[in-house]
């Protein structure tokens, strides 16, 4: 499955009822409609400046043993979320590597037939050994969080991260490509002011290894980080010379690139926030399911006691999904903008 093709394909929509219609469809019918995005342990290996894990008040983030979900936690969790979900994404605000039975969720996932698995990590803990487990349960698409392409960079930004064990990942990952075709290769790179010049070097770090995908994700600001220069103006003044042709070579190379337009970086720097659209945030918490330790991102969901159909069963999603796509005063939100889906996929 090419879950990207499939959301430039929503993405082409224009009608939120046609949208919304799509969606309850899949929901009444069963199919497969959301996201589940799911940090085994909350902790992280590395300090990375922008990130919130470089808040030197959140202790906890060297100690996975605290935030770790259980073996019948997990069960329960694919049970539960896995064969409703078109992708897993294994790691969003922590290190996916620390958790010890990390082939395992692959594996469960493909046996509840999650079409596309996804793992989001810093590489630093990667292992030929791990990622060869993980490919052979049916690992899809390993995406690696790299915010400098050179040493100095790399490791000012990845503050405990080695840029030598980065550029082992990568051979590594030109050993196995050939034994699993399949897999796809993300690359994440978060631009600020003092890492967007060391892009230039992107097609020389990874001569050799095809990048599938690539997100170029402007900086914001994400609470107390050591990082603390959140402007956008030097990445606009390198826009131009630095990242309109990465954005060229994708396209000529086959590489789904998700980037922002000049004007969708500049939107950012306003003051003003989006106008809150009621249908963008039923969709988002309709198809969105963050899971940790802790539970999912509902807080209304019984964890523990419910299933999927009982939660929405009990919710009436169903019949408010059915409301909205008839309300008169949805009329047309095809110029919403909002700092979530800040991308242009090409």
């Amino acid at each position: 499955m090419n879950i990207y093709r499939i959301l430039k394909n929503f993405s082409r929509i224009k009608s939120w009822r046609l949208k919304l219609a799509g969606l309850l469809a899949f929901h009444v019918t069963g199919r497969r409609y959301i996201g589940v995005f799911l940090d085994p342990v909350m902790a992280c290996n590395l300090r990375c400046r922008m990130c919130y894990m470089s808040d030197p008040d959140k202790v906890h983030r060297a100690l996975p043993q605290q935030g770790k979900i259980s073996r019948d936690t997990l069960d329960y969790i694919a049970e539960t979320f896995f064969p409703y979900a078109v992708k897993l994404q294994i790691g969003c605000a922590t290190e996916p590597t620390l958790y010890p039975q990390l082939p395992d969720i692959v594996r469960k996932a493909r046996q509840h037939g999650v079409p596309y698995i996804s793992i989001t990590t810093n590489g630093q803990l990667l292992s030929e050994s791990l990622l060869r487990d993980m490919l052979s349960n049916g690992l899809d698409e390993v995406t690696l969080s790299v915010h400098g392409l050179d040493k100095l960079t790399y490791e000012d930004m990845m503050r405990g991260g080695k840029f030598e064990k980065f550029l082992q990942l990568i051979n590594t990952l030109k050993a196995v490509k050939p034994d699993f075709p399949r897999l796809q290769v993300r690359v994440n790179f978060v631009m600020n002011a003092d890492n967007t010049s060391s892009l230039r070097r992107l097609y020389e770090v990874f001569d050799g290894l095809h990048i599938d995908i690539l997100q170029l994700r402007p900086i914001q600001n994400m609470g107390k980080t050591s990082y603390d220069n959140f402007s956008t103006d030097k990445i606009l003044e390198l826009y131009d010379s630095v990242v309109a042709p990465i954005k060229e070579r994708c396209r000529k190379d086959g590489t789904i690139c998700l980037c922002p337009t000049k004007d969708q970086i500049s939107l950012l720097d306003k003051e003003e926030k989006a106008k809150f659209d009621p249908l963008v945030d039923y969709l988002e918490t309709l198809t969105y399911y963050y899971i940790s330790h802790n539970g999912v991102n509902k807080e209304d969901f019984h964890w523990g006691e419910e299933n999927f159909r009982q939660y929405h069963s009990r919710k009436h999603t169903a019949g408010n999904l059915l409301k909205m796509i008839w309300n008169p005063k949805y009329k047309s939100f095809d110029t919403h903008s909002t700092r979530k889906l800040n991308y242009d996929i090409s």
